[in-house]
């Protein structure tokens, strides 16, 4: 009887870690998820003040502000995808799917100080 005793509670323990991971994993995914929505919330608040901008400029400046603003919404674009493979991403896949959607996060956000500093030289040289 003690066997079955402690066989029980060892199921119990490895149920408990079980519900462990899968707490940690669903609170990684919606946090992730938030930051992906955070950052297509800056998306679009970049693209609507490119077409603000857009408003004040040159016929030669509103060609480059239309490719930055066709720049942004490819990134929009990929943080879609980031997003719906958070959202579809299962324990087994969630390393990969974290990394990659961390990775695109950081690209973007590279890109955007490029972007940025390529629209306030475009300002200067006008």
């Amino acid at each position: 009887m003690a066997t079955f005793l402690f066989s029980c509670e060892g199921t119990q323990k490895e149920s408990d870690q079980v519900e462990t991971i899968e707490a940690e994993f669903e609170n990684e995914r919606k946090e992730l998820k938030s930051e992906l929505e955070d950052l297509q919330s800056e998306i679009d608040q970049k693209i609507e003040e490119l077409k603000a901008k857009k408003e004040e400029a040159t016929e030669e400046m509103k060609a480059e502000l239309e490719q930055a603003e066709k720049e942004l919404k490819d990134e929009k674009s990929e943080v879609e995808k980031a997003l719906k493979d958070v959202e579809k991403a299962t324990e087994n896949t969630w390393k990969d799917v974290k990394s990659a959607a961390k990775k695109t996060s950081k690209d973007i956000e590279k890109e955007w100080n490029d972007l940025k500093s390529n629209v306030e030289d475009l300002f200067k040289k006008n």
